[in-house]
C-alpha cells in the first residue's frame, strides 16, 4: 500500500530520518515503535506532507507521490496527532465538516449535517456529544471526535499517533475496536505508541526505529517485549522500575477537609511526606488533575486548610505558591508546562530571571551555566539551548517542563501523568528524578493512570472517584483490590 525508499530528512545539526526503507501492507494495522528522539514523528509528518523529505521517495500502490503540504495528503493518508487538531469553540458536528460544510442556496443545512454526523459517530460506536463546544469536553472526549474528524474524509491509510494517551480505559476499548472495524474494511493502519502491550494485542507487524534508522519490522509475536525494548534502545533493559532506598519525614503537605465547589471537589483530606511518593489513582474524569490544580494555583476554597510545611497556605496566587515551595509538572506539557515556541534555554530560565540579572539587566553568562547544568542533569537530547521546544521529542520537552523548577528549592512536587506518550527509556528516567527528588527530602504527588507504575514506585496511592477520595492504599499494594476502587466495584477472579 506505502512504501519508502531511504527516505531522509536533516534539520540544522539533527538527521532525523536516515535513509528508511519502510512498507505498509494493505489492510493490516502496522505497529511502529522507538524511543523518543527515534524519528517516528518525523516520519509521520513526512508521510502526510507536513516536512518535505531531504532524500528518498514514498510509493503509494507502487505510484510515486509527492505532497507539498498536509492538505495534498487528506484524501489518501489521514493522521491522528497528539496534540489535537479542533477548533476549540466549535462543537463536535462543526468540527466534523470543517472545510465541507453542507448549503443550500448559501445556507448551511444544520439538520443534514447533524444527522450525518450522529450517523457517522454510531457507525463506529463512538459516544460523544457533538452538540457541544470541544473546549467543553475531556481530553478523551476531544481525542474521539479528533478520530471521527479525520475518518469522515475517507483516508485509505490511517496513522494514529499514541491515540490512547487521554483515553480512559473505556474510550481506549472504543478505540481499538474502532482500529479492528476499519481493518475490516481495509483500511491500512500504522499505530504508534510506546505501550508495547497495546501494540502486541493489535497489530499484524511491528517496526522499530532508533536513532532515525528502521532497524528491523517483525511479525507479531517474533520478539518479546524485553526484545523489543531492548531493540529500541540498543542495550540491555534491566530494571524498568528503579528503586532508590529514601528516608520518610513529617508532613510536607498537609489538606484538610478541602473543598472548591467551583472545581467540583468536596471534602477532600491528605498528606504527603518528606522522601515519599504518594501515587493518586483513578480513571480519566476522577478529579486527580482538578484538585492538584485548584491547590497549586490558589483557587479560591470554600473551607478546608492546607498546609506547606508549617505555613498554612493561603495564597490565591501560584506565583507565591511556588515560592512557597509548590510547583507543578503539568499533564499537557505543550500547552500548560512550556512555551514550546522559545527556546530551551528561554523555558528553564523563565522562571529564574529575577535571580539572573542586576538592575534590570540579564546575565547572559549566569543564564546559560544554569541551563547548561539542567540540560546536562536530566540528560535534555538538544543541538543547541537555543533550540524551539516544539521541535524536541515528548520526552525531552518533559524533561524542559520539569527542569524549569530546578533551583527553586521546591518542598514538594506535582507530577501529573508525566510518563503519558514518551518511551520506557525516558520513563524510567522520570522515575529516578522523582526518587531522587524524594531523597533529598522533597515530597512527591503523583497522578497516573498506569496502575503498574503507580505500585512500583510509590509509597501509598490514594484512588479518586467522582471528586473524592475513596481510597487509600500502603505497600505491599493489592492491584486487584485498586483497580476494584477505580471502577467502583468488586474484581473477581
Amino acid at each position: 500500500m506505502l512504501s519508502t525508499r531511504n527516505l531522509t530528512k536533516e534539520f540544522p545539526g539533527v538527521l532525523a530520518l536516515d535513509k528508511v526503507n519502510f512498507n505498509l501492507e494493505e489492510g493490516e494495522i502496522h505497529g511502529l515503535v522507538g524511543e523518543n528522539g527515534a524519528g517516528k514523528s518525523t516520519l509521520v509528518k513526512v508521510l502526510s506532507g507536513v516536512y518535505p523529505p531531504t532524500h528518498g521517495e514514498i510509493y503509494i500502490k507502487g505510484e510515486k507521490i509527492s505532497f507539498n503540504s498536509p492538505k495534498d495528503s487528506l484524501n489518501l493518508i489521514g493522521v491522528v496527532y497528539q496534540e489535537r487538531e479542533l477548533i476549540p469553540y466549535f462543537n463536535g458536528i462543526q468540527n466534523l465538516f470543517l472545510g465541507q460544510e453542507k448549503s443550500r442556496m448559501g445556507f448551511l443545512s444544520i439538520k443534514e449535517m447533524m444527522e450525518e454526523a450522529l450517523n457517522f459517530a454510531k457507525k463506529y460506536d463512538v459516544e460523544a456529544d457533538l452538540n457541544t463546544p470541544v473546549s467543553q469536553l475531556n481530553s478523551g472526549k476531544q481525542e474521539m471526535i479528533t478520530i471521527l474528524k479525520i475518518l469522515f474524509r475517507k483516508p485509505k491509510i490511517m496513522i494514529f499517533d499514541e491515540p490512547t494517551a487521554p483515553l480512559s480505559l473505556k474510550e481506549s476499548e472504543t478505540l481499538f475496536n474502532l482500529i479492528r472495524q476499519l481493518k475490516k474494511e481495509g483500511i491500512t493502519i500504522l499505530y504508534i505508541s510506546h505501550r508495547l502491550e497495546e501494540i502486541e494485542n493489535l497489530c499484524d507487524r511491528i517496526s522499530i526505529l532508533r536513532n532515525g534508522k528502521m532497524v528491523c519490522t517483525v511479525k507479531k509475536g517474533e520478539l518479546s517485549q524485553k526484545e523489543i525494548i531492548e531493540l529500541m534502545i540498543d542495550k540491555e533493559f534491566t530494571d524498568q522500575y528503579p528503586i532508590i532506598d529514601r528516608t520518610i519525614g513529617s508532613d510536607l503537605l498537609n489538606v484538610k477537609n478541602y473543598c472548591c465547589i467551583k472545581k467540583g471537589i468536596e471534602d477532600i483530606s491528605f498528606h504527603i511526606r518528606a522522601g515519599e511518593i504518594v501515587g493518586f489513582g483513578g480513571l480519566v474524569g476522577s478529579g486527580r488533575t482538578e484538585l492538584a490544580k485548584a491547590i497549586f494555583t490558589g483557587t479560591k476554597k470554600d473551607q478546608g486548610i492546607v498546609y506547606l510545611g508549617n505555613q498554612n497556605l493561603k495564597s490565591k496566587k501560584p506565583s507565591h505558591n511556588i515560592n512557597q515551595g509548590l510547583v507543578m509538572v503539568p499533564e499537557d506539557r505543550r500547552n500548560e508546562g512550556t512555551l514550546v515556541q522559545l527556546s530551551v534555554s528561554e523555558n528553564l530560565s523563565l522562571p529564574h530571571l529575577n535571580n539572573m540579572s542586576s538592575f534590570g539587566f540579564l546575565n547572559f553568562d549566569t543564564i546559560k551555566e544554569h541551563v547548561s547544568n539542567i540540560v546536562k542533569a536530566l540528560s535534555i537530547k538538544i543541538f543547541s539551548l537555543k533550540q524551539k521546544v516544539w521541535t524536541l521529542s515528548g520526552g525531552n520537552q518533559q524533561k524542559v517542563s520539569l527542569g524549569k523548577w530546578f533551583g527553586k528549592d521546591a518542598k514538594v512536587w506535582i507530577f501529573d501523568e508525566p510518563t503519558q506518550g514518551i518511551d520506557v527509556e525516558s520513563k524510567r528516567e522520570i522515575y529516578l528524578i522523582m526518587q531522587k527528588l524524594a531523597k533529598d527530602g522533597c515530597g512527591i504527588w503523583f497522578i497516573s493512570s498506569d496502575l503498574r507504575e503507580l505500585t512500583a514506585i510509590c509509597n501509598r496511592v490514594y484512588i479518586m472517584k467522582d471528586f473524592k477520595i475513596v481510597s487509600e492504599f500502603s505497600k505491599p499494594f493489592d492491584s486487584k483490590a485498586l483497580l476494584s476502587a477505580m471502577l467502583g466495584g468488586n474484581i473477581d477472579g
